[in-house]
């Protein structure tokens, strides 16, 4: 692994360009493979910056192949290889992702889905794998409009609720579900079919724009009892990486690989971020993070609804902070602490009313958040289930 952007045997003529801008910070793509362009293109089509002048600070990014069959990413401080091309378009749009995300400062990010519905915002905040995408399509199809299924943006220190209109990736499940209710999916293009998802575009009449968020709404599973297990496939577990990792206090399960053709762990799905840290300073890839999936009777239970309090939705938001420590809205705005940000949330979440809901059929938990969010007058009793 090498450090910082060294020159390529192929020349820089070559590389098409593309600039997206995430809020504040704008970031350049460079790259000879066009999978890992077209990815990008299909992800953040939305985001694309077609003024290609010079303007305020850029982060850089380049993606090159080599004659010999390898590839090269390089971000704007180091250098990571890789053997197998076909992985570059996915360990592509990890790597830049995470590194633009956390160069963000006018806004506070977290794993979250957001809409808003009559102008007012709804964040819907979640572990991977709790269905977050399809109660937002769910909420779409009831007349919300759409700002994201992966990241809720809050303005610093307005606090309003940003729209982050990425690419969504529906699982089969997802589409499975709805023929069983009877429901159409809400407007939309196919993008792309991978696998069992597929990456679509909502139209653009539900896209929702900037608002001030009115409810916030912690998705807890019925299991949230038992610590979540991951399983983590990497490109390569060189021992130097797993005396890191139990240096950080991690002690992943290693998984026999004789069928598997890279290295797996098991792990505490809480660990994620730190290992994706550890494992970039090691050069090394995550090239899957297998979460739990949701389990079919998940939307055979009954949804419960109940408030909860400012603060313990604050502490629930931060263990969905996108970034880490390094991450530059944390060095402007939190003296360099995670801990920081507990503060300046607590304030833009005074006047947001907060709730957790342990969702259940699909058809009750969209009539429980649309009956909360419809004006005071118009409110039914508080639902809770049949």
């Amino acid at each position: 692994m090498g450090t910082g952007n060294p020159t390529d045997k192929k020349s820089n003529n070559n590389l098409e360009t593309q600039r997206y801008r995430f809020f504040n910070h704008q970031f350049e793509l460079r790259s000879d493979h066009q999978e890992t362009l077209s990815l990008m293109d299909t992800m953040f089509r939305c985001f694309a910056v077609t003024d290609k002048r010079n303007g305020g600070d850029i982060s850089r990014y380049e993606v090159v192949t080599h004659a010999d069959g390898q590839a090269v990413i390089h971000t704007p401080d180091q250098s990571f290889p890789l053997e197998s091309p076909s992985l570059l378009p996915s360990l592509a749009h990890g790597l830049i992702l995470r590194h633009t995300l956390a160069q963000v400062s006018s806004h506070v990010l977290f794993h979250a889905a957001s809409l808003s519905y009559q102008e007012k915002g709804i964040i819907l905040a979640a572990d991977s794998g709790c269905g977050k995408t399809t109660l937002a399509l769910a909420l779409v199809r009831q007349g919300f409009q759409f700002l994201s299924d992966e990241v809720a943006a809050l303005a610093f220190p307005a606090g309003e609720l940003a729209p982050y209109p990425r690419c969504l990736w529906v699982r089969a499940g997802t589409y499975q579900l709805f023929e069983q209710l009877g429901w159409e999916m809400p407007t939309h293009s196919t993008a792309a079919e991978i696998s069992n998802r597929a990456a679509i575009h909502l139209s653009a009449e539900l896209l929702g724009a900037t608002c001030r968020p009115e409810h916030l709404i912690l998705l807890q599973r019925p299991d949230a009892g038992d610590e979540r297990i991951c399983k983590v496939t990497l490109n390569s577990l060189p021992q130097r990486l797993l005396r890191s990792l139990e240096e950080i206090g991690i002690q992943p399960e290693i998984l026999p690989d004789a069928t598997d053709k890279f290295p797996c762990f098991r792990v505490k799905e809480k660990h994620i971020t730190k290992i994706h840290e550890t494992c970039e300073g090691h050069g090394v890839f995550l090239l899957n993070v297998d979460e739990t999936a949701v389990d079919s009777d998940y939307y055979k239970n009954t949804p419960k609804l109940q408030k909860i309090s400012k603060l313990t939705a604050a502490l629930a938001l931060l263990r969905n902070f996108v970034g880490s420590y390094r991450s530059e809205f944390i060095q402007q705005h939190c003296q360099g602490t995670a801990v920081g940000v507990i503060e300046p949330l607590v304030k833009i979440l005074a006047p947001v009313q907060c709730y957790q809901l342990t969702p259940g059929r699909l058809d009750h938990s969209v009539e429980i958040i649309h009956a909360l969010c419809q004006p005071e007058k118009k409110r039914c009793a508080q639902y809770t289930g049949r």
